[in-house]
Order: C-alpha cells, then structure tokens, then sequence
C-alpha cells in the first residue's frame, strides 16, 4: 500500500459541458481541497492523451494566476480532453503515488470506475452527455 502523497485529496469530474467556441467538448475537471483568494488559482499540470490513456502528472505546485478572478475558491485544472466514444485508462501521478481509474464513454454517459486511488476522487461514478 502507498501512503497518501503529500497536498491534500483532489476531487475531479469528466462531464461534457460547452466550451469555447460553445460546441460540446469532453473535459477533465480537478480541484483540490483548499480555498484561495482568487478563483483562478490552477494545479500545475503536465496532461497526456495517446491511444486510449489519459495521464496527468502533477508537482503538488499551485500557481497564481497574473490576473485574479475575484472569488474565492480551489486550486483547479480545467482541460479539454480529446477522446470519443470509447474505454480509456485514466491515471493521476503526484508524490510517488499513482491513482487509477477506467473511464468508459458512451453516447449517452461518462463512466467513471475506480481501479486503485490514494489521492483523488471523482464526485460521481457516471456524468450524462449532453444532448
């Protein structure tokens, strides 16, 4: 068993929302589980898609935003993933700890099936497409 990697419990959603331009996309959303002065603070990141693998590194670095959104609120990434219809490997890596997951994506819904975690969680198991 792996002990938890240093900086705190990320929660994350794949839904499909609107996105610029506002046509349908599918998009990986992480927060963690602090508060910040602005509503831009973001997770440094390194995000990967190839095949049907979806890998994000992460540092444990926050980074200030050069222009704050004046609310309150998580650390977060926000990204567009380019995947369709399909089964996918999903892994979050931070601190030596690897989670696993397998994310399923229909016509009509995201899945989302923990494999192994110690660090993130998703906020539901399934998400609707959009119609």
């Amino acid at each position: 068993m792996v002990a938890d990697p240093p900086g705190g419990l990320l929660t994350f959603e794949v839904r499909e929302v609107a996105w610029d331009p506002p046509t349908p996309r599918i998009v990986l959303f992480v927060s963690d589980d602090k508060t910040y002065p602005c509503f831009n603070f973001g997770i440094e990141n390194d995000l990967r898609v190839q095949n049907h693998s979806i890998r994000v590194e992460m540092s444990g670095a926050i980074t200030a935003p050069s222009i704050c959104l004046e609310a309150i609120g998580p650390a977060q990434i926000r990204s567009p993933l380019p995947i369709a219809e399909g089964t996918y490997s999903l892994e979050f890596v931070r601190g030596g700890a690897t989670d696993f997951y397998t994310l399923i994506v229909t016509k009509s819904t995201i899945q989302i099936i923990p494999v192994e975690t110690h660090f993130t969680r998703p906020t539901a198991l399934r998400f609707p497409r959009a119609a």
